[in-house]
């Protein structure tokens, strides 16, 4: 197959037909290849995350792909993470990708579900994480828009070493390594309800991506002895998922009311459901999280009876859409012009 080239989101793309990668098309997109909810990906390609829908597309016959790709003549995506590098690197050299199909899949899927994926694909995207921070210190940016073509053009030139050769990266992530790796021997079972998932923290916190490779719950409500918990949704309750039907998510901020008429020391908040990974915890006056002063067991209650409830009363729910970017705080880049 023959390369795009990577061109940033903007003006220099407005003449131009191209792919859209891990986001929502403009005018002059030929073919958008996206997990986000409301996303065009032809059916046949849809996938958990981008990088996995782009991997489908080069595993078609030629033909059939000459025909997805049409005119298209660049790679584009509106912002940077692991799995939109990952996207645009697939069609950039798709010939390295495909020698990796499986690392490029298993280290996307870490990057943006945060779950262990196995120890390659974990330092690979560790190494991406790093190499990413390094990059970004390096760099003076004056807009979101700065810093996402930046990165992208730093990214492209070392993410196959990334990829291939983590090790060169590893005093940028050895640490972390070493907390998953801890997390990952830990003995803490974590209890299901539904598509809830609940357990007790250790004194140091598990890594995410340990947590999530026990689980497919949803929510993940994490107690803590020193009062610092919290609710997390997760990412694959947002997206257009393919491996599996997730379920609708909670509204946080209601559960956050019940928690504030209990809570003592400041305000439980959650963002909107319609936003990424939204985080149920306290914050204090000075808006920075803080401890609760309610303990495991009261917390735990609450959140429980709170899901009871929501299994009968729907206005206690919300479910990704195609519509979400009308409830969403802010708008994508792509879809100011779409």
């Amino acid at each position: 197959m023959r390369a795009l080239p990577y061109v940033p989101f903007g003006p220099g793309l407005d003449d131009r037909p191209h792919v859209f990668v891990d986001g929502l098309r403009t005018p002059r997109t030929v073919l958008e290849l996206s997990h986000w909810p409301g996303n065009r990906t032809p059916a046949h390609l849809k996938d958990d995350v981008s990088t996995q829908s782009v991997l489908r597309l080069l595993g078609l016959p030629e033909a059939e792909r000459a025909e997805l790709l049409a005119d298209a003549s660049a790679v584009t995506c509106d912002h940077y993470d692991v799995d939109g590098l990952l996207s645009v690197l697939c069609l950039v050299s798709p010939d390295f990708t495909a020698r990796h199909r499986d690392l490029l899949a298993r280290t996307a899927l870490c990057g943006d579900f945060d779950v262990h994926t196995g120890e390659e694909p974990v330092r690979a995207c560790l190494a991406l994480l790093a190499a990413e921070r390094e990059i970004s210190a390096a760099t003076e940016f004056r807009s979101v828009g700065q810093a996402t073509t930046a990165l992208f053009a730093g990214m492209l030139e070392v993410a196959e070493e990334c990829l291939l050769d983590p090790g060169a990266w590893r005093d940028g992530w050895a640490a972390e390594w070493e907390d998953v790796e801890r997390s990952m021997r830990s003995p803490v079972e974590i209890e299901e309800r539904g598509d809830l998932a609940v357990f007790e923290d250790t004194a140091e916190p598990l890594h995410e991506y340990a947590v999530h490779a026990r689980t497919d719950a949803g929510h993940v409500l994490r107690l803590r002895a020193d009062g610092r918990h919290s609710l997390r949704f997760r990412y694959e309750n947002f997206v257009d998922l393919r491996s599996r039907r997730p379920g609708p998510r909670v509204r946080g901020d209601l559960l956050a009311r019940e928690l504030n008429m209990l809570e003592r020391d400041g305000t439980w908040f959650c963002e909107s459901p319609a936003t990424a990974t939204p985080l149920l915890q306290l914050y204090s006056p000075a808006e920075v999280p803080a401890p609760s002063s309610l303990g495991m067991d009261e917390v735990r209650r609450v959140v429980l009876a709170f899901f009871d409830a929501a299994r009968t009363d729907g206005s206690l729910l919300w479910r990704s859409h195609a519509g979400w970017l009308d409830e969403a705080p802010g708008t994508p880049p792509s879809k100011e012009t779409a």
